[in-house]
């Protein structure tokens, strides 16, 4: 029992050890961001570089690299030598071991991104500091651009002059490297020595985040992992806005705009400082992160979320009403080549509009901006109304949804030809058969058609003739709560479980698809038609990448949710 016991305990003091290490290096860096930032985005564990890039389809082809110089009237060495940074970037792309070769990057690494007040800083871990000298240096001599040294409480950095601002100020870019950790930042007028040497991780600020447990709390409100998270603090943000030196944005802007006049003195009036606090209490934040993270060389499956957080409970009460059906068949994307539904309770959508606007109109304000703002929403109330009335006629639907299953192109006189389609278009309502009675009395062509649930179909051939050369017979028919019209055989059996499927609040938004499953056929069609693909758009057949798209609302405000799975190109 003893030896069995002596190496689980060794086990189990490494792995401790190696998780208190993988905190306390990501503390570290949390230790240098202010609490009251108003961005910070950060991969808090490490992310597998090397096998995400060797699983991802390029979404730039390596041999037809973007170039920018042309986006501006004359080229200069500084944009020559970011233009050549990214050429160096795009054609790094291809080899995952070229990409950590060329940056100094390990197989994984950790990223921050934040701001101290309106000053950026990026931080990338690196494994081999030289590896970025040596390509800034390759850089330099390639494009005649150069830098000088600075140095600030011992650390010694680059500086390479951008551009200049508004004053004739320079705007220099500024690059670090300390203790294996890349830092990218700017210098301007309104950087200090003291703000510089924060950005450098040179000096702590008096309340960090990692003082706080701000990102602790929004990965446990919106269930996110805990590798990344990020978040956008619209309370800081309108408090730099609306004075002079609350925070450090503020004392930023306030520096900046010394000596002029600007539209910042109206904000800085007590009714605006007040009422626009009060919006950003009831809306403070944008929280983002991932919610799944799966990664090996063969292909990668991320999910990511992003949350309007509101405290506004009339208006997310409204919207709540709103959520409508989302059926299954639209929310799977390995089963079709694209797929959307949109969810709305349209009974309750002139209640919730309602609820909606009186929220926005009262209590009326003070402040000059917002009380524009409001006269407009006022001047809107009768087309409200109209929107009422339009909304009783389809009270009973709860959504609508479409798909795409399958498709596929052949040829036909030396032409390209639709050979077959499965598809779906579904309204979900509670009695579909009287809204179709209903749709009767408004399209003649349709008077003499019957349609009973889950009675025999109707082609649509019969009220909108479809030429033979599209090779479509669309039928008509009534599943359960649901009116759909499909075409082949994989349409048919998608509306059969529609019959089974009963309505409920499920969602707002929904889309899914596939590019691969898109982009072949259309290439197909090109090829068939004689035409030639552009060589720059070749590796586009190659693309296999599949999405998931969601919207809704829950009780910490409005959420998009999404999921990302790509395959490596087969050899």
């Amino acid at each position: 029992m003893k030896k069995i016991l002596i190496p689980i305990a060794v086990i189990a003091a490494g792995a401790s050890a190696y998780l208190y290490q993988q905190q306390a290096e990501s503390d570290n860096v949390l230790s240098y961001v202010p609490a009251d930032t108003p961005f910070f985005t950060g991969q808090l564990t490490p992310f597998p570089i090397k096998d995400y890039i060797a699983s991802a389809p390029n979404l730039i082809d390596p041999k037809h690299p973007i170039h920018i110089e042309p986006l501006y009237g004359e080229e200069s060495p500084s944009i020559h030598f970011l233009t050549n940074l990214l050429s160096t970037y795009e054609d790094s792309l291809k080899d995952a071991d070229l990409l950590a070769s060329n940056f100094g990057l390990a197989d994984e690494i950790r990223a921050y991104m934040y701001t101290l007040g309106l000053l950026p800083v990026l931080k990338v871990e690196v494994a081999n500091p030289q590896a970025i000298w040596d390509l800034l240096d390759k850089n330099e001599q390639e494009t005649g651009f150069t830098h000088t040294e600075s140095e600030l409480k011992g650390l010694k950095y680059r500086v390479y002059p951008m551009v200049e601002d508004d004053k004739g100020e320079p705007i220099n870019l500024i690059i670090a490297q300390s203790k294996g950790m890349l830092t990218i930042t700017l210098q301007s007028s309104f950087v200090s020595d003291d703000l510089l040497a924060m950005a450098l991780g040179l000096k702590k600020p008096s309340k960090s985040l990692a003082d706080t447990h701000i990102l602790e709390d929004i990965i446990q409100q919106h269930q996110f992992t805990d590798s990344s998270v990020g978040f956008i603090n619209h309370v800081e943000i309108i408090k730099g806005l609306t004075s002079e030196d609350d925070n450090q944005l503020a004392r930023q802007l306030t520096e900046m705009t010394k000596d002029e006049d600007t539209a910042f003195q109206l904000l800085h009036s007590a009714a605006c400082k007040q009422e626009l606090r009060g919006i950003a209490q009831n809306w403070p934040r944008t929280a983002f992160g991932y919610t799944q993270m799966d990664i090996n060389k063969e292909q990668s499956t991320l999910g990511f979320a992003a949350v309007l957080e509101s405290k506004n409970q009339p208006i997310l009460n409204a919207l709540k009403t709103l959520r409508g059906y989302i059926p299954n068949y639209t929310q799977n994307f390995d089963d079709n080549v694209i797929a959307t539904s949109i969810g709305l309770d349209v009974s309750q959508l002139s209640s919730a509009l309602t609820d909606i606007w009186a929220n926005l109109k009262n209590p009326r304000f003070q402040c000059e901006p917002l009380a524009d703002i409001q006269y407009q929403i006022d001047a809107s109330g009768e087309s409200l109304a109209m929107l009422g009335m339009g909304s009783s006629m389809a009270a009973d639907v709860k959504g609508i949804s479409s798909a795409i299953f399958d498709y596929s192109v052949s040829q036909n006189n030396d032409q390209p030809h639709l050979e077959s389609l499965d598809a779906l278009l579904a309204v979900h309502v509670k009695n579909p058969v009287a809204l179709f009675n209903s749709i009767k009395l408004f399209v003649p062509d349709l008077q003499q058609i019957d349609l009973t649930n889950n009675g025999p179909a109707v082609s649509l051939n019969k009220v909108i003739p479809i030429s033979a050369r599209l090779n479509l017979d669309p039928q008509m028919a009534i599943k359960g709560d649901h009116f759909v019209i499909y075409n082949g055989n994989k349409g048919l059996q998608e509306a059969e479980k529609l019959s089974l499927e009963t309505l409920s609040a499920e969602g707002l938004y929904q889309l899914s698809f596939d590019t691969k499953k898109i982009l072949t056929p259309i290439a197909d069609a090109v090829e068939l038609a004689g035409e030639i693909i552009p060589e720059e758009a070749m590796f586009l057949k190659d693309y296999d990448t599949r999405m998931n798209i969601n919207v809704d609302i829950n009780d910490q405000g409005i959420r998009l949710d999404s999921t990302m799975n790509h395959k490596a190109a087969e050899e």
